[in-house]
């Protein structure tokens, strides 16, 4: 396990607000999620828009000297797909930016807020020079207006016409998740909304109370666990300000979820900080995804149960109820081509995405598996031989997985062009292309000699 290689970010809302559940800006629960993040030394992302910016700045100014809070741009969710808007969603981005910066000159990693994401405001963020999208849904339909289901999880390099794709290259905006779901559950449930870190929804869900979070603990350790053979493992969680207090302003939760909410983020922070994982705000984690990776950097995901379920009520009902399991482990993965899910013991993927060629952002990506055989399976102490054979199908980017007890084993060999990766001594994941003749892959495992 390499901790430090897992990065965490934590994000809140801070904006100025006129709707039906709530008016004005909640300083209160600006304040108190401060307060609780602060405590733990964690650095809070807010989400400003042109109008709390200056409200805000003297709080902002002196908890980023303290703190390294850093700030991000939301911009309105009225706009649609129309000419009309996206000329009014860009004079309004560089309104927003520019009132930002005036407020925080240290401001430089342009990263813009938004759940409803779509070609035109990808083409108006890129024009504008911004370097990130925050607010991606992985397997979201429906809540909040916001459906991604197809889009990969974590970050990864948006491609501007395709706003549900990974970029085939180095992108010019990265994408970021609203908050960090549960990947196990959620494949499995079909409930991203659920099985989350936001604290409100595994409160309603009955997953933690403001005394225990258990569940938010197996979560982290699930995504702790994957550090050793990813070089990066993001993991973003985010609160709401105005779901943070409790007043005439705002009153969208009652005082008493308010209260369990600000227990449960006072745990979790306590319980994460005990390990030396990177602590960090978004725009220096996507400054850095820049930096560091010239195309989508791919991710490698074995995940367990959590064992935790929620609860049968009116949330977990709302769209006809929620699965619990338990489920066998599973392994995920992308890359800036493909998505892919394996359950425990099958070799072939349960679920294969495949952006290549793809321009309907309508799709899921989905496509079907071709069948698998293996031909001259031997296992010895020693030694672990197969072959797989995969008859004629379309090109596509394509993986397998061998799964087994290997500690101890190491790749010994295996056929060109196909890249080879052992994963936590439980599977080798094997990532190559379909080209559209038949496949015949051999892997051959060895014991090391150590």
């Amino acid at each position: 396990m390499k901790p430090e290689n897992l990065i965490y970010t934590f994000v809140s809302y801070a904006t100025h607000v006129d709707t039906s559940w709530g008016k004005g800006i909640a300083i209160d629960g600006i304040d108190r999620t401060a307060a609780i993040a602060h405590k733990h030394g964690i650095p809070v992302t807010w989400i400003v828009n042109a109008t709390s910016a200056p409200v805000l700045a003297d709080r902002i100014r002196s908890w980023h000297d303290q703190y390294g809070d850093d700030v991000i741009l939301q911009t309105p969710f009225y706009a649609d797909e129309s000419e009309k808007s996206k000329a009014r969603l860009k004079e309004s981005l560089e309104h927003g930016w520019r009132v930002l910066q005036e407020t925080f000159p240290w401001a430089k990693t342009k990263i813009v807020a938004r759940g409803r994401i779509y070609n035109e405001f990808l083409e108006v963020a890129e024009e504008l020079g911004f370097d990130g999208i925050w607010g991606y849904c992985w397997e979201q339909t429906w809540w909040d207006g916001i459906t991604h289901k197809g889009i990969p999880w974590g970050s990864w390099y948006i491609d501007g016409s395709r706003f549900k794709a990974p970029h085939p290259g180095k992108g010019k905006l990265v994408a970021s998740e609203w908050t960090a779901r549960d990947l196990h559950a959620t494949y499995h449930s079909g409930s991203p909304c659920v099985y989350s870190t936001d604290p409100n929804d595994v409160l309603r869900a009955g997953l933690c109370t403001g005394e225990d979070i258990a569940y938010w603990k197996n979560l982290f350790h699930g995504y702790l666990d994957n550090t050793d053979h990813n070089e990066r493992v993001y993991f973003l969680q985010q609160q709401e300000s105005h779901e943070m207090e409790y007043t005439d302003r705002f009153a969208v939760y009652p005082a008493s979820h308010v209260e369990e909410c600000s227990g449960m983020l006072d745990l979790f922070f306590e319980y994460i900080t005990q390990y030396p994982i990177t602590l960090t705000t978004l725009p220096l984690a996507i400054e850095e995804y820049h930096k560091r990776n010239e195309k989508t950097a791919a991710s490698y995901m074995l995940t367990r149960d959590t064992l935790h379920r929620p609860d049968v009520n009116e949330y977990t009902m709302t769209l006809g109820g929620t699965a619990s399991g338990p489920w066998p482990d599973t392994f995920h993965y992308y890359d800036n081509e493909c998505q892919m899910a394996f359950v425990y013991g099958a070799c072939a993927p349960d679920r294969l995405r495949n952006y290549v060629g793809k321009g309907d952002m309508g799709d899921t990506f989905e496509e079907s598996v071709p069948q698998v055989f293996v031909s001259g399976y031997e296992k010895t102490e020693d030694r672990i031989r197969m072959t797989f054979e995969i008859g004629y199908h379309a090109p596509m980017p394509f993986g397998l997985v061998y799964w087994d007890d290997l500690e101890g084993f190491e790749v010994g060999s295996c056929s060109d062009g196909v890249a080879a990766k052992r994963i936590q001594d439980r599977l080798v994941f094997l990532r190559f292309q379909l080209t559209g003749a038949p496949a015949r892959i051999e892997l051959v495992l060895e014991k090391s000699a150590h």
